[in-house]
């Protein structure tokens, strides 16, 4: 089972500028991803598909560089429109679609999917985060009833996407999304669910790794 990995970037973005070569934690924001995913034994392959050349300079070295058409770049391209010209020029068993927006992924997530497909009967695999939270919709409860809120606890789990993706091709092939019919849902805390996409995200991602660093050098 060939199992490839790319990691779509671009250097234009709107929301945060330069965001995914911003300073975090000693090194660029791409850089913490694709390491994590340069040290997965378990991918044959690891890109990144980008349309400048510039990114090269922040590649480890396991990890290849593909170029890809600049309208790729463009506000109204679609992810589908990436993936699908991924898939067209790299061929792989299974497929697994980060983003170095999520800097805090770990590498027994993206192994824990990747086993999941490989011999667990799941098509697809998914990075969540739980919620249980009473949930509001449209002015009224959306999971608990008026009368007899439950405790959050007992609350039946609802899960948000947080940007890692695993699929086979036929996935891919069948449906033209990264949704299988038997998906492997990866639960990932608080921490590992950052996503950065506004200076405030960009913010709190410092202040983790602040916490780390502080934590790794022990108390004064």
């Amino acid at each position: 089972m060939k199992t490839v990995a790319f990691v779509p970037i671009k250097l234009n973005n709107e929301r945060l500028p330069n965001k995914n070569t911003l300073p975090l934690g000693g090194k660029p924001l791409c850089r913490h991803l694709l390491d994590t995913l340069a040290g997965v034994e378990l991918l044959d392959e690891v890109y990144v598909f980008c349309s400048s050349e510039r990114i090269r300079e922040h590649l480890p070295g396991r990890v290849k560089f593909l170029a890809r058409d600049a309208a790729l770049d463009a506000y109204w391209a679609r992810h589908y429109d990436i993936v699908r010209a991924f898939v067209g020029a790299v061929g792989a068993d299974v497929y697994v679609n980060a983003h170095v927006t999520n800097p805090f992924i770990r590498r027994e997530t993206i192994i824990g999917g990747i086993n999941a497909i490989a011999g667990g009967g799941h098509d697809c695999a998914l990075a969540v985060s739980e919620i249980r939270e009473h949930l509001w919709l449209g002015g009224k409860p959306f999971n608990f009833e008026y009368g007899d809120p439950p405790r959050t606890q007992d609350l039946e789990p609802l899960y948000a996407e947080t940007g890692v993706f695993m699929y086979r091709k036929e996935v891919f092939a069948n449906s033209g999304t990264r949704y299988g019919k038997n998906p492997f849902f990866m639960v990932i805390d608080k921490i590992e669910a950052v996503d950065i996409n506004y200076r405030d995200d960009y913010e709190l991602a410092q202040a983790v790794c602040r916490m780390r660093d502080s934590r790794r050098q022990g108390p004064a």
